[in-house]
């Protein structure tokens, strides 16, 4: 979960899709022999992925928008991997070490799934119970929205990080539970319960009330008590503003037009919530999927129905399962969520064919720990990685020059864009006529680079300014995510 606004931005990151959520699909099936990338790490020594981790980073460490990161890297149910580098601090110059904690964001949705899992092994709640039964003060227009649906996003309900009103005093102060759903109660739906997928964060904001109601604890109590201190992860708690927390990273943003850092935008963690208020380390994120799937924080039955029959999500090959996603990678199958959060982006990802386990956080916004977690698990399954992009991908200059034209004219085309992106620009379309009638004409779109996060970056002279965009394509070819940055006068 983010919460930052950007200039203009036509999606949240690589979770926002359109495909149906009808088809089922069983992710059981076990790969009949290795992989090649399987083979290569499992002849690999502890010291060689010492190494081959340890390169990655020196030549990460290189590019500007780079500040610190907490990694980890374990074969089967072993650390091999676990480190901090660069700057926890910029003010202090403090380094981060593998004590260094980092907000996780949305991998905290896998947290808070695991704590549903744990209440229905307890008898306390059944997957299939209607959220009314619990939080009956949210209104769902006469709507049957069941846990399971919250679980996998199948519910239909709002985001409430998109409503009027988020931006601004809601997000920065610690709102009560009835004024942060007085933003979505009521409001229309994405789609009838069961009959579509959109990642949400209202759904893990109702299933933290649903913790509370059924444990009678508050939802960092039920937390800490069930699986943060029996399972000794002594670096992850609820992210609290108001209290002091030892050791805790600060994140940052980054101004590409000055190559400068700034401290990353406030935001009161009781506005994620259960969808994104974790803090942690990378070790601590790979002991805990450790103890998920080696059946400590939950039964193994449990941690299966996280997985078994995910959901097809929107414009992605990806499937949703409960707080987890499932998909493959050069050939192995990888169950892995993302986090991104005001200063922070992480991911956590388990390899089940090689035994690769690897979590990245890092604390600048511009350097997500996605692009990190890709080199290394390259570096680890190839012995001779493939090369970086650098030409663009075939399709994104049309379709950009398409938008601009599109919102010039004032005749958006909604059906070249993801379900958020077009729900964004419905929402924007005053406000982004206003800047394109203020930029004037098209001169010229050029593309400059493939960015750290593999998205394609045009230049774009307009008769009365520039602008960067970034974009990159779903697999059928809609936009699925660009964002848009003006240039200061004069700017090469």
């Amino acid at each position: 979960m983010r919460v930052s606004r950007f200039s203009m931005a036509l999606a949240a990151g690589a979770l926002v899709a359109n495909m149906p959520a009808r088809a089922q699909v069983s992710f059981q099936a076990q790969q009949a022999a290795p992989s090649p990338e399987a083979q290569v790490f499992a002849r690999l020594s502890d010291a060689e992925v010492e190494r081959r981790v340890g390169a990655v980073i020196d030549e990460i460490m290189t590019n500007p928008e780079f500040v610190g990161l907490s990694v980890a890297v374990a074969r089967g149910d072993r650390l091999v991997v676990e480190r901090g580098y660069g700057i926890a601090d910029l003010e202090w110059n403090s380094p981060v070490d593998a004590s260094t904690i980092f907000r996780i964001g949305s991998m905290t949705k896998q947290f808070t799934a695991a704590a549903i899992l744990k209440l229905a092994e307890q008898g306390k709640l059944g997957l299939d119970d209607p959220l009314s039964r619990y939080v009956p003060e949210f209104d769902t227009g006469g709507r049957v929205v069941t846990i399971r649906q919250m679980l996998n996003h199948t519910s239909g309900v709002p985001e409430y990080t998109m409503q009027p009103g988020f931006f601004g005093r809601l997000s920065l102060i610690d709102v009560s539970d009835a004024e942060l759903l007085q933003l979505v109660s009521g409001k229309p739906f994405n789609f009838e319960p069961g009959a579509g997928w959109r990642y949400s964060n209202t759904n893990y904001y109702l299933l933290g009330m649903v913790i509370a109601k059924v444990s009678g604890r508050p939802y960092a109590a039920f937390m800490q008590d069930e699986f943060f201190t029996p399972l000794g992860l002594t670096h992850t708690r609820y992210g609290s503003e108001s209290e002091i927390i030892p050791h805790r990273a600060q994140g940052y943003s980054f101004n590409s037009n000055t190559g400068a850092h700034a401290n990353d935008a406030a935001i009161s963690m009781n506005t994620p919530g259960a969808g994104g208020a974790l803090v942690s380390s990378a070790g601590d994120l790979v002991r805990w999927q450790i103890a998920l799937t080696n059946g400590r924080a939950i039964r193994p039955a449990s941690f299966e129905q996280m997985i078994a029959s995910p959901v097809q999500m929107e414009q992605s090959t990806g499937l949703y399962g409960f707080g987890l996603m499932v998909d493959r990678l050069d050939g192995q199958r990888v169950i892995s969520h993302g986090g991104g959060i005001n200063g922070f982006g992480g991911v956590l990802s388990w390899l089940p064919d090689s035994g690769l386990r690897i979590a990245v956080i890092s604390n600048s916004e511009a350097m997500p720990g996605s692009v990190v977690e890709r080199r290394i698990i390259a570096a680890l399954t190839s012995d001779v990685p493939p090369a970086p992009r650098s030409t663009p991908r075939p399709g994104t200059e049309a379709a950009l020059r398409k938008f601009i034209a599109d919102i010039t004219a004032g005749t958006p085309d909604y059906s070249t864009m993801s379900p958020l992106g077009a729900e964004m620009t419905r929402a924007m379309l005053p406000e982004l006529q206003k800047i394109y009638k203020n930029l004037g004409p098209l001169r010229s779109l050029n593309f400059t680079k493939v960015t750290l996060q593999d998205f394609d970056s045009y230049r774009a002279d307009f008769a009365n300014g520039a602008a960067v965009y970034t974009i990159v394509l779903a697999p059928d070819g809609t936009i699925a995510t660009m964002n848009y940055r003006p240039l200061p006068p004069g700017a090469q």
